[in-house]
């Protein structure tokens, strides 16, 4: 009977873990659209820290604007290269414009390029003009 409870509780937590997961970084979005900064910090950087794309992309863009923190652009790369290594293609598309005009890092248009494509691969149509214009 306590085997199957154990099996019972990690199935569950399994099927249902990334639902939670979901709920709370609604809850931080959420929060981040009101303005309500203190609250999407407090449900987005868990999820960040477990490796959510979209929570890191989140906070990311947060340290960028100083959205509810001080703007802190060492802070904003780390969390949006973390995401967009993480498949988040906003991210992705983020870090090509930091480096296309050397914001918050040095000016790199190979490195550009290279984030510009990847998001460009997954379909953001924004990274697919920036790519034909730059090609130009």
């Amino acid at each position: 009977m306590k085997q199957f409870i154990v099996r019972a509780f990690f199935l569950y937590s399994f099927l249902f873990g990334n639902l939670v997961q979901a709920a709370d970084l609604d809850k931080g979005k959420t929060a981040l659209i009101r303005g309500d900064y203190p609250a999407a910090l407090t449900e987005l950087t868990p999820l960040a820290e477990q490796g959510n794309a979209t929570a890191q992309y989140y906070l990311g863009v947060m340290y960028k604007e100083g959205q509810g923190v001080a703007p802190d652009d060492e802070l904003s790369h780390q969390w949006l290269t973390k995401s967009a290594v993480n498949g988040e293609a906003q991210a992705q598309m983020m870090l090509g414009m930091m480096y296309h005009f050397g914001s918050g890092v040095e000016e790199n248009m190979d490195t550009a390029r290279k984030w510009y494509k990847m998001a460009a691969d997954q379909g953001l149509e924004e990274a697919q003009t920036v790519l034909v214009i730059i090609a130009e």
